[in-house]
């Protein structure tokens, strides 16, 4: 029961910094509403008994990829944000229409959610006694290590573009 109410109140407080991340004009605040919209994400993982993924989530997302960003905002620095005036235009209009409109759709699909799962009882046979960071090597090494190297491969690739892109011309 208590933990139905702590998984709304974090979940508005990461809705409400979610929102601060994107309304903020300084850089700086946005990403420190982001930061906190990834804790309280993690503490969300917690409640739901996920306590690798939580800390995953807060070493890569909060850790290092949050550092990243502020390092890249330090580096621009960027100075005095401007100030400019938003009109309704016909575009704006209609994004914020098909906005609304997606959002009521994720609120129709929440409340059609079933745990009419295909196959999760041959899942939870198979983990059966296992704990959340066993099932995830299990789970990462057996069914999905095809996709998982891929993502490896990817990555790197990217690294690799980013070296050459980020290389200085002689």
């Amino acid at each position: 029961m208590i933990t139905s109410y702590i998984t709304i109140i974090v979940g508005i407080v990461a809705v409400i910094a979610a929102l601060s991340t994107v309304l903020q004009k300084n850089p700086v605040y946005s990403a420190v509403s982001l930061i906190v919209v990834m804790v309280a994400l993690a503490v969300n993982y917690l409640l739901l008994n996920a306590e690798f993924i939580a800390v995953i989530q807060l070493i890569v997302y909060a850790g290092a990829i949050m550092v990243l960003f502020v390092f890249v905002i330090m580096l621009l620095n960027l100075g005095e944000v401007k100030k400019y005036k938003i009109e309704a235009t016909s575009g704006r209009i209609a994004g914020a229409i098909l906005t609304g409109l997606f959002f009521l759709q994720l609120v129709v699909a929440g409340f059609n959610v079933t745990a009419n799962v295909p196959g999760i009882e041959r899942f939870f046979i198979d983990t059966k006694g296992l704990d959340n960071t066993k099932i995830i090597g299990h789970a990462l090494f057996s069914d999905y290590l095809l996709p998982f190297e891929v993502v490896s491969i990817v990555l790197i690739v990217g690294i690799i573009g980013a070296v050459v892109l980020g290389k200085k011309k002689e």
